[in-house]
């Protein structure tokens, strides 16, 4: 029997890693709060809530820091996909204070719209940076 050992794991040595703070899932899922909030007002004091006040937010779309910014982001969003809703898919996994987890954006009548992971750096207590990457994606419209 061959043994690779750049892959072999030492069982005794290797611990799995710990699960995910309560409080980590909980600011994931005010995150998702925040992405659904139609009120105006409510949604600015998620955000504030969720994310550090030079937070970054990305997607294949563009790139965006700071909380006015972000808030303006999820605005347009809304304004562009009436009704729609995003959902977290997965787990939220990571290790130290990076994070991921699986996402949909769905019409109101539950077809995806888009689907992906987000990738995300937590300090504080806060959203430091999220960077989305699509499964899948309505194109660009050409300006």
């Amino acid at each position: 029997m061959i043994i690779n050992t750049a892959l072999a794991v030492d069982a005794q040595t290797s611990a799995p890693a710990p699960p995910i703070a309560k409080g980590v899932e909980k600011l994931v899922d005010r995150y998702f709060d925040s992405l659904n909030e139609l009120d105006d007002k409510r949604r600015r004091d998620l955000t504030k809530q969720v994310w550090a006040e030079k937070g970054k937010f990305g997607t294949p779309y563009g790139e965006v820091e700071g909380l006015d910014a972000i808030d303006a982001l999820v605005a347009g969003v809304h304004n562009k996909f009436p009704n729609a809703i995003v959902r977290r898919t997965t787990e939220v996994d990571g290790f130290g204070n990076y994070l991921r987890w699986g996402f949909t954006l769905s019409e109101g009548n539950g077809i995806p719209l888009l689907s992906g992971v987000d990738f995300a750096i937590v300090s504080k207590g806060k959203l430091q940076l999220v960077m989305g990457f699509f499964d899948f994606a309505p194109k660009l419209e050409s300006k």
